[in-house]
């Protein structure tokens, strides 16, 4: 098929031929010169390094199961997702096996996963115990760094883990992300308490990235140094960003985003188990009606509720970015730090595309996901109802509360 829209990086009309799952062809084409709120956009879809499920199932869940995965991976794309890292949060040793172990037997048994999945990101157990820098993350199974553990984890996942966010504070930490990074896994900085000399050390072992900086970090904190500003200087760390509109104000996001800069800036979802479920309590947790989700019956946030869409028009409209800068943070910037060819619109490449509405006369609906091509597999971007296959579990939630 062919496909004529506005190139995201240029402005100009741009013509894709688009054969199986493969750009075929990218030629200029003709087009209105001036720039229209109507005008179609297309760019590489997203990737998002961190999310922990939707519709009420978990990553984590020790009940999690092959068909789950399935729906939950190929569902991104209607976030404008196609390449994910599945994500898992502290739990037990047994789950943590259970649940790399059935995302790589979905990925095993669906190509269409198997494509989509990038790697797993393992977020704990090895993180802070400390009330507030834990957050979300129960205090029983958080542990020091272990790598005969980590290897048993990765042996499970048939080496699919890519990445790994612990606290470097923990004892053995140093010799951990060595190793770790000499096995090809990218270690990421989160859920820490630490002080700039162990952060810096950190970094020289092989830390790469910081993860959803300026989250995950106790309350009241001390003005400085501390963990946030300390992650912020550091220029050999990327910074990922949960920019839903809850997790940072706008002030803050504008500031992080200039501290690392736009190229070393990732946008996450961190889409949580209740992502795209309507308002209302569900067990432990709850969807705020503002959309925001919460450890029930308190203001602390336990992940996003929103997709990497809103993140590119935060950093449009706080941060100041160009279209083609916040459309990186979610593209370029991820693969490049996991080591992957980068997502571009070139002959050759795999057929991962997002169409895309851009006004930049409407700051506050500068860019609207239309269309996600995964693989050459077009799908409408929006946030549908929860499919028959999850319904069910999803009312068990509800009726637990």
């Amino acid at each position: 098929m062919e496909i004529t829209k506005r190139h995201f990086e240029t402005g100009r009309w741009t013509r894709l031929t688009i054969r199986g799952g493969t750009i075929e062809s990218v030629d200029p084409a003709e087009g209105p010169e001036a720039v229209s709120g109507s005008d179609e956009w297309v760019a590489p879809a997203f990737w998002d390094i961190q999310t922990n499920g939707r519709w009420g199932v978990s990553f984590s869940d020790p009940s999690l199961t092959v068909d789950q995965v399935v729906e939950v991976v190929l569902a991104q794309a209607e976030w404008g997702a196609a390449r994910i890292c599945p994500t898992l949060i502290t739990a037990s040793p047994e789950d943590f096996r259970h649940g790399v172990k059935t995302i790589a037997d979905a990925c095993e048994s669906d190509p269409r996963v198997a494509s989509c999945v990038v790697g797993i990101h393992l977020e704990g157990p090895f993180i802070s115990e400390v009330d507030g820098y834990r957050g979300a993350h129960p205090r029983s199974e958080v542990r020091d760094p272990d790598w005969d553990l980590f290897q048993e984890f990765q042996d499970a996942s048939g080496g699919r883990v890519v990445l790994m966010t612990l606290a470097p504070e923990r004892a053995g930490s140093m010799e951990f992300i060595r190793k770790a990074v000499a096995s090809g896994v990218v270690i990421a900085l989160g859920h820490t308490a630490a002080d700039g000399p162990t952060l810096r050390a950190a970094v020289a072992a092989g830390a790469g990235l910081s993860t959803h900086l300026g989250n995950g970090i106790a309350s009241p904190l001390t003005r400085h140094p501390n963990p946030i500003w300390e992650q912020a200087a550091l220029d050999a760390l990327d910074a990922s960003l949960i920019a839903d509109g809850h997790h940072l104000d706008p002030a803050t996001l504008r500031v992080l985003v200039r501290a690392k800069t736009p190229e070393r800036v990732i946008l996450v979802s961190d889409a949580s188990p209740l992502a795209a479920l309507p308002p209302g309590r569900y067990g432990e947790w709850a969807v705020d009606p503002s959309g925001k989700i919460v450890v029930a019956g308190t203001p602390y946030l336990a992940g996003s509720n929103q997709g990497i869409e809103v993140g590119v028009n935060q950093l449009l409209e706080v941060a100041g970015l160009t279209l083609a800068e916040a459309i990186a943070t979610a593209t370029t910037q991820p693969a490049r730090l996991l080591r992957r060819p980068l997502p571009t619109l070139t002959a050759g490449q795999p057929a991962n595309l997002i169409v895309f509405g851009h006004d930049a006369h409407e700051p506050k609906s500068a860019f609207k996901l239309l269309q996600t091509c995964v693989d050459g597999r077009w799908v409408d971007t929006n946030q549908p109802s929860v499919p028959g296959a999850l319904a069910k579990r999803s009312d068990q939630i509800s009726s637990k509360t």
